[in-house]
């Protein structure tokens, strides 16, 4: 049974937020399936008037660092915000994969942990259930993203170069590149690039 993460939406404060792909598979090592979650989250920084401080979009998560106004946009929470961005962009990934004449649609359906990648479909005979029990409340065909995200509220320039300093080296630790700046999947603000 998984808890639910705590979601804080203290208009003050610049969130870090981290969200996984479902059963943590490796989506984003495909660059077009990157560039597709890179436009929601210029699209979504555009209709909430967001200030995104960086992103980094790694195999199987992301991690963003954003602001908006609260005064200006009251009602805006962050669980909105993501479920933008995550939705928008499962939907383009899901249709991107099905289109594709190569076989794409395979990466919906690799086995792990007794599910359909990219599916919340498990693996039974025909004539079982569709959907386990801890599946995604709407009983989603294909889920790319986990349901839930995590929400860390910067309360200091302390903690923001802290988080700042974590997206950068994210694609180091993993392996990825050796130097943050040849990661063609992070974006950092030019206030901070320095």
């Amino acid at each position: 049974m998984s808890k639910k993460l705590p979601k804080f939406n203290d208009l003050s404060y610049i969130h870090f937020i981290t969200t996984n792909t479902n059963n943590r598979f490796p989506f984003f090592k495909d660059d077009e399936l990157c560039q597709i979650l890179a436009d929601n989250i210029e699209f979504y920084e555009k209709k909430f008037n967001l200030e995104i401080y960086s992103w980094v979009i790694m195999p199987d998560h992301l991690h963003l660092l954003a602001w908006w106004d609260g005064d200006k946009y009251p009602k805006l929470t962050i669980s909105k915000i993501m479920q933008g961005i995550k939705g928008s962009s499962a939907r383009q990934i899901i249709d991107y994969l099905k289109k594709k004449p190569d076989g794409s649609e395979r990466r919906l359906r690799t086995t792990k942990d007794g599910f359909l990648s990219g599916s919340r479909e498990p693996l039974l005979p025909t004539g079982e259930p569709q959907f386990s029990p801890g599946s995604h409340k709407r009983n989603l065909k294909y889920q790319i993203w986990q349901p839930d995200f995590y929400d860390y509220n910067i309360d200091s320039d302390y903690k923001l170069n802290e988080k700042i300093n974590y997206i950068i080296e994210n694609p180091i630790r993993a392996g990825l590149v050796t130097d943050w700046q040849n990661y063609k999947w992070l974006y950092l603000n030019k206030d901070f690039d320095g």
